[in-house]
């Protein structure tokens, strides 16, 4: 009777630990993998950033002595790696998507989409980047304030370079 119920507590308690053993074994796998990409397309691009900031699964980062802007957002199914030229842009601005909708007879304004959006002084396309998408991230992490700090940030490093580039 004792050996039988020794198994059962045994056997309960181990199947209530390792759901949660292996949860925090695959977070910590995917993690390095994460670290592993960003560190690979660090070197390969050889960059060394001045200021950078990492988010869940995205970094950004500007590298002042080549004048680049790089921006890493890593998905499951693919890594798409922007690379920018500062030197080539003409301005940075902010690119907000919301929904207005009635909450207990009250408007209220739900983020759907965020990013920043790069005019070039070529005729190249102008280009987007995703930091907030409501259909791939269930939450936000500040990512206001943190587009608003990339954004003057960018802007600055564009007013630095027509300053030099026209002294």
């Amino acid at each position: 009777m004792k050996i039988s119920m020794s198994v059962v507590i045994i056997l309960t308690t181990l199947f209530c630990v390792l759901p949660y053993i292996w949860f925090v074994f695959i977070t910590k796998n995917n993690n390095n993998k994460y670290k592993k990409l960003i560190k690979d397309a660090l070197k390969k691009e050889n960059v060394s950033f001045s200021t950078k900031e990492q988010w869940n699964n995205n970094l950004i980062g500007i590298d002042e002595s080549n004048y680049l802007l790089l921006f890493l957002k890593i998905n499951s199914q693919e890594t798409p790696f922007v690379r920018i030229d500062l030197s080539e842009l003409k301005s940075c601005r902010i690119n907000i998507k919301s929904r207005d909708y009635k909450k207990d007879n009250k408007r209220e304004t739900e983020l759907q989409a965020l990013g920043l959006e790069f005019t070039f002084f070529s005729e190249k396309e102008p280009i987007y980047l995703n930091f907030y998408d409501m259909d791939d991230d269930f939450a936000e992490h500040f990512e206001m304030k943190r587009i608003e700090k990339w954004q003057a940030l960018i802007q600055h490093e564009i007013n630095s370079y027509s300053l030099k580039k026209t002294a």
